[in-house]
């Protein structure tokens, strides 16, 4: 047992990121199973592993960092702006770009009403990614990424990762190149938001916010229109992620000295 502890502290992102993808891989057999009518317990895997490696390499004072990373709200203002609004900013741009570029006007009528949308909104939130994938992704490994790598080259591993992590969803017909891409590059302005707050709660909030963008205002172009509009909000993400890289360098992704403010939690 003190072997297994041991390799497990000496190798905290391999056993995170297998466990990530056992987890996930198997907990979404009976979701395929019921034909995506089932809830998606799936989607925490990343949280559960999380947890259970941060126990195993340093029990509760390797837990605490994560959980209190989740509630941290006192943040710069700022930066609830970015989590809501370069998601939904991005989505937008997409939308009005797509019609010049050969696209039909947009469908505003298609998407719901406010009142419609937010209970599904609140479920999706729990039950659709943002709650159960971030707390791993960001809140475990994120820090330790950058602790031996740079901001660019710790969020394109996670990036690459993150996306893998996805591909069962090809399975149930949810899988698209243009999503794959996004997830890498949504990875780099994630760390972005990360090493400027230390919040895993923001993090949640952008998730919330890029995933429900593109689930709803998507609903204003079918077909082939809507492709092209998902290329585009591709196409934006990735001019988002090289000016953070063009802004704030390589390394850290931010100007301030606490940058990687998770790091010292790390047992």
């Amino acid at each position: 047992m003190t072997s297994f502890l041991s390799l497990v502290r000496r190798h905290q992102l391999i056993a995170f990121f297998s466990l990530a993808l056992g987890l996930t891989w198997l907990a979404f057999v009976p979701f395929y199973l019921s034909h995506g009518d089932s809830i998606p317990w799936f989607t925490f895997g990343p949280m559960v592993s999380g947890f259970i490696v941060s126990g195993l390499a340093g029990g509760w004072g390797a837990i605490k960092p994560v959980l209190a990373s989740m509630v941290k709200w006192r943040v710069r203002p700022v930066w609830y702006l970015v989590a809501l609004g370069l998601p939904f900013g991005a989505q937008l741009a997409s939308i009005l770009i797509n019609p010049l570029l050969g696209a039909a006007v947009p469908t505003w009528g298609n998407i719901p009403a406010l009142s419609e949308m937010l209970p599904i909104i609140a479920l999706y939130a729990v039950f659709s990614g943002p709650l159960g994938e971030e707390p791993g992704w960001r809140g475990f490994a994120t820090p330790r990424l950058l602790s031996s790598h740079s901001a660019l080259a710790g969020s394109l591993i996670l990036g690459v990762i993150w996306a893998i992590w996805h591909l069962p969803l090809g399975l149930v017909g949810d899988l698209s190149l243009y999503g794959t891409i996004n997830v890498v590059l949504a990875a780099i302005v994630f760390t972005w938001l990360y090493q400027n707050t230390g919040s895993v709660l923001l993090a949640i909030i952008m998730h919330v916010t890029h995933q429900n963008s593109v689930r709803f205002l998507g609903k204003v172009f079918t077909g082939g229109d809507y492709v092209q509009q998902q290329w585009i909000g591709v196409a934006i993400w990735a001019v988002i992620a090289l000016a953070i890289v063009a802004c704030y360098g390589t390394e850290r992704f931010a100007h301030r000295s606490k940058a990687r403010v998770a790091i010292a939690g790390i047992a």
